[in-house]
């Protein structure tokens, strides 16, 4: 190292002309640098997407497409025996994709209004003392990790959602209401993912609706103050169908976040591929069975292993579709109020 530092300053030093256009040869390379940065990126994407795909091809040339997406019954554990491959043998991942909207709208409907609603708050009509204060606390909580808050849905919301099963179920029993007597109830439940995950993402949007509403111009408050309007007028019908787009795209982009999410569904929702709508019941996702699928010794050339990889590019394919459909909602509206 200190050989290479004496023949870089040599280097440096025998460079140094009045000639020598220092500024440019600095900036040029800085560029480089960028570039190089930027191709990094993209070629880790492009890898990861043909590394996924290739082995997605060599599941699928064993089981149907159809059968995949649309099947109902996802048991991979079951051996297969060599020449008995068939289209119905267990990997139905449909159940898997459906526990993974159920809980990522349950999320959604925690997290939306709670962390839409703060923003607002902190937007328009906090102090700023308030905000400086309460912001960084509230966003405190994207930044505890996962497995924490898999430990809270599993030990504290859990139970507590199954104590609220339960006591459902006593009232339909005294009062033979029948929707609520048969209420099946699981110590796991979507319920308690959902709720745990919401708290989680709910940051995420806090902190992107505040950024969109606190871009919306000057020009349209004042405008609307001028005119009369009080400031919660200002603020429902100005400011915030301006912000809208930009809100709907943090939205999509938390769906996102919340699709991608294993720690909390293993621990507080289980891993049983029920087909069920049912929110008390125990339910997987597609990323917990990634997980249990591709836990331990495996053999990387069976069926119940090259599973996880179309999993994967079945989630690789949705979180994809969301991020564009946020990305063409935010571009062509947000010029709109520029």
């Amino acid at each position: 190292v200190f050989a290479l530092s004496i023949l870089g300053f040599m280097y440096a030093y025998l460079k140094i002309t009045p000639r020598f256009k220092a500024r440019k040869k600095v900036e040029k390379t800085a560029v480089y640098l960028l570039l190089l940065s930027a191709l990094v990126a993209i070629l880790t994407t492009a890898g990861i997407i043909f590394s996924v795909l290739f082995e997605s091809i060599a599941f699928f040339s064993q089981i149907s497409i159809f059968d995949f997406v649309f099947g109902t019954h996802w048991s991979p554990q079951i051996a297969i025996r060599e020449g008995q491959v068939s289209s119905t043998g267990g990997f139905g991942a449909f159940p898997l994709f459906w526990g993974t909207i159920l809980i990522s709208i349950i999320a959604m409907i925690v997290a939306a209004p709670l962390g839409l609603i703060s923003a607002i708050y902190l937007a328009e009509y906090s102090q700023p003392k308030i905000r400086n204060v309460v912001k960084p606390i509230l966003e405190i909580l994207a930044g505890v990790p996962t497995v924490v808050y898999g430990f809270f849905a599993a030990l504290t919301v859990g139970p507590m959602v199954s104590g609220f099963g339960d006591r459902l179920n006593e009232f339909g029993m005294s009062f033979e209401i029948e929707l609520f007597a048969g209420l099946v109830v699981s110590s796991e439940s979507a319920l308690a993912a959902g709720l745990v995950m919401g708290m989680m993402i709910m940051p995420f949007i806090l902190s992107l609706s505040d950024d969109v509403i606190n871009a919306v111009p000057d020009s349209l408050r004042d405008g609307s103050i001028a005119m009369g309007s009080t400031k919660s007028e200002t603020v429902w019908k100005v400011v915030f169908p301006a912000a809208l787009p930009g809100i709907v795209g943090g939205f999509l982009l938390a769906i996102s976040r919340a699709i991608g999410e294993t720690m909390i569904v293993l621990m507080a929702a289980g891993v049983a591929a029920n087909l069920t709508a049912n929110p008390l019941n125990s339910v997987t996702t597609v990323t917990t069975q990634i997980v249990v699928l591709l836990t331990g010794d495996q053999e990387f050339d069976s069926i119940k292993t090259l599973s996880a990889f179309a999993l994967a590019l079945g989630l690789f394919v949705t979180t994809l579709i969301l991020n564009i459909l946020a990305l063409q909602i935010v571009r062509r509206y947000r010029e709109q109020y520029e």
